[in-house]
């Protein structure tokens, strides 16, 4: 009997015994989770810290770069880039310049004769007589540089002859004036020349050594055959004409601001070269020509045509 209660007693013992070690192993885990997670959270809010301080540290520098004058940042990229580029790839990317930076390049003449060179560029088309009863009117010649894009070849022998009969130099711009076609190559270019310098023959009975290239000589569309092409038009005894005045007319001038313009740039010199075009459309260049007239030749200036002894303006 008392073997039985001792045995009850120590069987008692030993579950007393387990379920306190049971209840001291959860209670360790217990702190050991409360720990982990205490720390995985105290690390967190240590990153989502440092992620702000970050941002914060960001949008500052955001807002220094923007507050930057941009003139500073911009001006040693681009003296490195030019640094960094050959002298033919600088070649290739020159634009068409402004007539005000073309100046810098005309020669004076070694009299202080005031001249101006009236210049009609893509013509002729449907406005052409209007435009040449103009000049009659005030005994003014020009220069027609000429296309074939308005009219059909035995038409445009007709109004070439007329302005050739009139007084007027009628000199080759092109035939297709399609930039992409004739400076395709040196040869494209020239056979387009060839095609209109015959036609122009056929109307006057005189070819033309003078020429203006479409676009300027220095556009950007014959850059890749520019040196080339420019050593085969020397060779073949051919002047090209630019220009150093412009009236704005393909730029949207009309009215008193394209007399304004003409007759300002004009006068920069006592030498212009003035272009102006004879296209469709441009009803207002017609409009606009006898005060352009009037206004220069009040301010000295008489008018001639270009031919093969006046001294060229040249971009390239």
């Amino acid at each position: 009997m008392r073997n039985d209660k001792d045995k009850r007693r120590n069987a008692q013992k030993k579950k007393r015994r387990i379920r306190g070690t049971i209840l001291v192993l959860l209670v360790i885990l217990g702190f050991s989770g409360i720990f982990y997670i205490y720390s995985h959270l105290k690390q967190s809010q240590k990153g989502e810290a440092r992620d702000l301080a970050d941002a914060s540290h960001h949008q500052e520098s955001v807002k220094e770069t923007l507050a930057r004058p941009q003139k500073a940042e911009t001006k040693p990229v681009i003296e490195q880039a030019q640094k960094k580029e050959p002298a033919d790839v600088q070649e290739k990317n020159k634009q068409e310049k402004t007539a005000g930076v073309e100046k810098q390049k005309e020669s004076e003449d070694t009299t202080n004769k005031k001249v101006v060179y009236i210049t009609f560029d893509d013509g002729p088309c449907a406005t052409t007589p209007k435009l040449l009863d103009v000049l009659d009117q005030y005994n003014v010649k020009a220069t027609f540089f000429v296309t074939a894009q308005f009219m059909n070849d035995e038409d445009l022998v007709k109004q070439l002859k007329e302005i050739h009969d009139r007084g007027h130099v009628v000199a080759v711009h092109s035939y297709t004036h399609d930039y992409g076609q004739i400076y395709s190559s040196v040869d494209a270019f020239m056979a387009d020349y060839k095609k209109m310098d015959d036609l122009i023959y056929e109307a006057t009975g005189e070819h033309s050594r003078i020429f203006r290239f479409p676009g300027g000589s220095n556009t950007g569309y014959n850059s890749s055959i520019r040196k080339n092409l420019l050593e085969e038009v020397k060779k073949q005894g051919l002047i090209y004409h630019d220009w150093n005045a412009y009236d704005g007319d393909c730029d949207g001038y009309k009215g008193e601001d394209l007399i304004k313009r003409a007759v300002q740039e004009s006068s920069y010199t006592n030498r212009s070269i003035l272009l102006m075009h004879n296209i469709p459309g441009k009803d207002t260049v017609i409009e606009s020509l006898p005060e352009i007239i009037k206004q220069l030749q009040a301010a000295g200036y008489t008018f001639d045509v270009i031919d093969e002894n006046v001294k060229p303006i040249q971009f390239a």
